[in-house]
């Protein structure tokens, strides 16, 4: 948009000297002529983003203050675009106001159909017969307003003044005279980016600012997630066994997102468990994740993440015994209570494959299968899933994740 006044500026150029193209070869006339045209283009894009931001920032007001206290039909009269823009950008501009009545009705207006408005008619009065179109003939318009059962209608007049685009809107009533009864000037630079609002989620300037500063900070390259995990070990195959309680993790550590979309994203972490009297277990962890809704991460619905990984995990105390290739059994722990004096440990390998739902980067959900091969002698753990009896996932798993 910075480059909106350079290029007025070699638009207007380009046409003061149109006259001197006779004067030169046919290809550089050509030549001249698709440079110019190409400019052009840019420029009415430029042009009709800002014009969308304008009304978009008029329909918002009315939203805030309606004109109307009750829904009132109302007519789109007159749409004037800049000169040398003709009726494309009018018929964009016209669809796109169009649009945001429909999908604001806190504006309490509706549109109303008036094909008279911007069609030729005739009008004969006392004074004589005028031929024009029926935004220029009060009465022909008034007319025409009656037809349609409104009784008011809506101007809007674009307007490039300098480096400006200006917006001047006006509600009339729908009488010979066409007495103004709202008006409103709004105006923006055109070397300013346009908002790009959604039609059906208006916002202020000021709110979309602060929405586009949000999103700038949450695509930060590192984020720290703070996690709260449960594992559930398989029961047993063997009821006269020792099952494992499920543990509680809490971990942390350091995300760093592996693109600027976050289509994927390294993880590493380290996490504590601790049950009185019981364990006392560290981890480890490092996991890798894959984006599957798009190529994106979005900023206004959830993402759902594919992750897989590693962990080495120790657990200290006599939940330990369970991950251990000989677990007692409750004869046993009778029979040898003096075994019990001695703290147990065990420290065995994990590889977690799961998926994540995370929602703006900032709170997730997610459900894991771990695979422990070290476990597959250990009586007291069984299986969730065994796969043809190559890959045993021994654990299952659930995560909250908090993201800062």
């Amino acid at each position: 948009m910075a480059a909106m006044r350079p290029a007025l500026l070699a638009l207007t150029l380009a046409l003061l000297s149109s006259s001197s193209w006779a004067a030169v070869s046919p290809e550089v006339a050509e030549a001249q002529r698709a440079q110019l045209e190409k400019l052009r283009a840019e420029v009415a894009g430029q042009l009709q983003l800002q014009a969308y931001d304008l009304l978009d920032e008029l329909v918002y007001g009315w939203t805030r203050q309606p004109v109307f206290e009750l829904e009132t039909p109302v007519v789109l009269a007159d749409v004037t675009v800049p000169v040398g823009f003709g009726s494309g950008m009018a018929a964009l501009i016209e669809n796109h106001f169009a649009n945001l009545v429909v999908k604001n009705p806190r504006t309490r207006l509706t549109l109303a159909h008036c094909p008279q408005c911007t069609a030729v008619v005739v009008h004969s009065g006392a004074k004589g017969t005028i031929v024009a179109r029926g935004v220029d003939q009060p009465e022909a318009l008034a007319a025409a307003g009656g037809l349609s059962g409104a009784r008011h209608a809506i101007f809007l007049d674009f307007e490039a003044e300098g480096s400006a685009l200006v917006l001047r809107a006006r509600i009339t009533s729908l009488e010979p005279a066409l007495p103004i009864i709202h008006a409103r000037t709004l105006a923006t630079s055109t070397s300013a980016p346009a908002l790009l609002r959604t039609g059906d989620q208006l916002k202020s300037a000021a709110e979309a600012r602060k929405e586009y500063l949000d999103a700038l900070q949450g695509r930060g390259v590192l984020t720290v997630p703070l996690r709260i995990a449960v594992r559930s070990y398989g029961t047993p195959s063997n009821s006269a066994a020792v099952a494992a309680i499920p543990f509680i993790w809490l971990q942390t550590g350091i995300e760093v997102g592996l693109t600027q979309a976050r289509a994927w994203t390294g993880t590493f972490s380290a996490g504590v468990t601790w049950m009185p009297q019981l364990h006392t277990g560290f981890m480890a962890q490092a996991r890798i994740s894959r984006l599957l809704t798009g190529s994106v991460a979005s900023l206004t619905r959830p993402d759902l993440y594919a992750f897989v990984g590693g962990s080495v995990i120790s657990i200290h105390g006599q939940g330990a015994r369970v991950f251990q290739n000989q677990v007692l059994n409750l004869a046993d722990l009778l029979a040898n209570i003096p075994q019990l004096a001695v703290p147990p440990q065990a420290t065995f390998a994990a590889f977690p494959i799961g998926l994540e739902l995370r929602v703006g980067n900032r709170i997730g959900a997610s459900v894991f299968l771990e695979s422990a091969p070290a476990l597959d002698n250990a009586p007291s753990i069984g299986t969730h899933l065994d796969l043809l009896g190559l890959l045993k996932f021994h654990t299952m798993g659930a995560e909250v994740t908090f993201c800062f």
